[in-house]
């Protein structure tokens, strides 16, 4: 299963109601990604990792992204973006998801529990 088909299930299954849409691969590497390092600053672990831009959640401030594993697999974030340089210890709160799978569960549970 791709991302792809992941959202295009979700959307087929949650109609017009489902808040997430994919985000456009000419932008993957734009305002999202700028946004999150500068949120997550230069000593976390993802700021000098190459990481895209994949769904953005309409209904709140959530975003997906994916970078690569040691080996070179997949590995997904979501992360609450504050839009805030200056945060708090533990902020931005984020999901680490090890697969495909884990990220089309967790969203749509999420999906069902906040807007069901």
């Amino acid at each position: 299963m791709t991302v792809e088909e992941v959202f295009c299930d979700l959307s087929n299954k949650f109609g017009e109601n489902f808040n997430w849409y994919m985000h456009p691969l000419t932008e993957s590497k734009g305002f999202f990604v700028d946004e999150l390092k500068k949120e997550i600053g230069k000593e976390h672990f993802l700021y000098n990792k190459k990481i895209w831009t994949v769904a953005k959640c309409t209904s709140n401030d959530d975003v997906l992204y994916v970078t690569e594993d040691e080996c070179g697999a997949d590995i997904y974030y979501i992360f609450h973006l504050t839009y805030s340089e200056n945060n708090l210890a533990g902020f931005p709160q984020y999901k680490e998801l090890k697969s495909v799978y884990a990220v089309k569960d967790f969203i749509e549970q999420s999906f069902i529990q906040s807007y069901m």
